[in-house]
């Protein structure tokens, strides 16, 4: 399901990084969402990227931020330079792959524009009461987009801000003395996500306890291409051959067979299929780790099979 929404406002809130409010263009109210969740924002025909939604204190209005990325895919570069104002786009329905578990204190880490998702969770905690802290790392005070906003709310004694260009950096020793009442919370770019949960790792916290999000994998991932193998579609016995230079997903609409996507890189679960027979070659970002050695989901975008054939149902 998508929704039709106008922008009501845009407007530059850090270096490079642009604050887009959405409202209904019917003027009906947009769904309700927790701290977390995101919404494919379809900026054009041949363009879907997904972004967090940010706190608003408006509850008819969505607001997310988008970091202009020079050397990204291009969908950042089409929100910053060619939407405005008063456009009518198109977006999903909120979803949440990275929701909030709420425990007995909980470490909140982001790193640039990983604050967003990051701060809805912050406003969370301090709305209930809830033991937290909250450590923002950016390059400078002009790259780091919320600081005023987070320097005057309520919670700001709580959080911590670090600047590549002024310093002290962040410490790692605030992963120390992991405990079973401890959860971390942690979005950014992805080299920053793997440093932050193999620090935990190393510092003894369990896997299920450190929760991170990323829409995008890093530009030179290779993964979807490989040896080839067979789909068998389960309801219509369709057979179809995966090519060493295809994905899944494109030898399946190469065969006319339609399944939802979205990132196309294994980081929002759009895509994901049923397994019914086969063992899947996960590459996808998106599935727990219980999931993957279940091997009942399978994400066509980027994973392949170990097993010749791999049933699915879509």
């Amino acid at each position: 399901m998508t929704i039709n929404v106008q922008i009501i406002k845009k407007q530059l809130i850090a270096e490079n990084i642009v604050h887009l409010t959405l409202a209904s263009s019917d003027g009906s109210a947009l769904p309700e969402y927790a701290a977390g969740s995101h919404i494919d924002l379809h900026i054009d025909s041949d363009t879907i990227r997904q972004y967090s939604l940010v706190p608003s204190d408006n509850a008819s209005h969505y607001e997310i931020a988008i970091l202009k990325e020079q050397n990204g895919r291009g969908g950042s570069l089409k929100v910053h330079e060619h939407l405005k104002t008063g456009d009518r786009i198109t977006i999903s329905k909120p979803r949440n792959n990275f929701p909030l578990e709420v425990a007995e204190h909980s470490l909140l880490i982001a790193g640039g524009i990983g604050i967003t998702p990051i701060l809805a969770m912050a406003e969370e905690l301090d709305s209930k009461q809830a033991s937290f802290e909250l450590h923002y790392c950016s390059r400078s005070k002009n790259n780091a987009a919320f600081y005023e906003r987070i320097l005057q709310s309520s919670y700001d004694k709580q959080s911590h801000c670090y600047f590549d260009d002024l310093g002290p950096s962040f410490n790692s020793s605030v992963l120390e003395q992991p405990t079973e009442d401890k959860r971390i919370f942690v979005c950014g770019p992805e080299g920053f996500i793997n440093f932050i949960r193999e620090t935990a790792s190393n510092m003894g916290w369990p896997k299920d306890r450190v929760h991170f999000e990323l829409f995008q994998k890093s530009e030179n991932d290779d993964t979807g291409h490989g040896a080839t193998f067979r789909i068998k579609i389960a309801d219509t016995e369709q057979i179809i051959e995966v090519a060493e230079d295809e994905t899944a997903l494109e030898a399946l609409e190469r065969c006319g067979v339609e399944v939802s996507c979205s990132c196309e890189q294994g980081v929002c679960g759009t895509c994901v299929v049923e397994v019914v027979e086969g063992i899947p070659d996960h590459q996808d970002m998106y599935l727990t780790d219980k999931e993957k050695q279940e091997n009942r989901k399978f994400t066509p975008c980027c994973s392949r099979s170990l097993s010749p054939q791999l049933t699915i149902r879509i």
